[in-house]
């Protein structure tokens, strides 16, 4: 007989576990993070359903980042999701939009531009950009989740760094 509360105990350590992994990788794909707290939500919601996740010596840790990256780059390629964010910039045309709005599109360049130095990254780089940056990873942690030495993590990081400001040109800081 299935103890659902000790189910849904050991469920929820490993929600708490891996939740900032998962929406690591979601946001080194995706560079948003609502898109990537819902892929994450629902990344869990399949793992709830999948018979095998709470087995013993099942790698739920890979099995959620293989899951996670996959839905990542699919919804990265979906129609939708451009058309999503063409809408959240359909206001600004309009004669009648209000000072504001104008204003937050003025401040929001730089992010696009950082976004778009992100995108010229490869998978690697933005992968350890988000675990460093956008997770707040110690240098640490980094080598232990992806395998490397510390020293690899950290001159990895810096030519990253110094390839975001070449993108960026005199708008990038550190």
């Amino acid at each position: 007989m299935i103890d659902y509360r000790q189910h849904n105990q050991k469920f929820e350590a490993l929600i708490r576990q891996y939740q900032g992994l998962a929406f690591t990788v979601a946001y080194s794909i995706l560079l948003d993070a609502q898109e990537s707290l819902d892929l994450v939500q629902n990344a869990f919601a399949k793992a709830l359903h999948e018979p095998r996740f709470l087995e013993e010596g099942f790698n739920q840790k890979s099995w959620l980042v293989k899951v996670v990256r996959n839905d990542a780059l699919n919804l990265k390629k979906s129609w939708w999701r451009k058309l999503k964010l063409l809408a959240d910039f359909r206001e600004c045309d309009r004669p009648d939009a209000s000072p504001e709005l104008y204003e937050l599109f003025a401040r929001e360049q730089s992010i696009v531009r950082l976004k778009e130095a992100l995108q010229k990254l490869s998978d690697d780089e933005r992968e350890i950009v988000a675990l460093r940056f956008a997770a707040g990873c110690p240098y640490e942690q980094i080598a232990e989740q992806l395998g490397i030495k510390i020293g690899t993590v950290m001159s990895r990081l810096a030519r990253v760094k110094e390839k975001i400001a070449g993108i960026m040109g005199d708008d990038y800081c550190d």
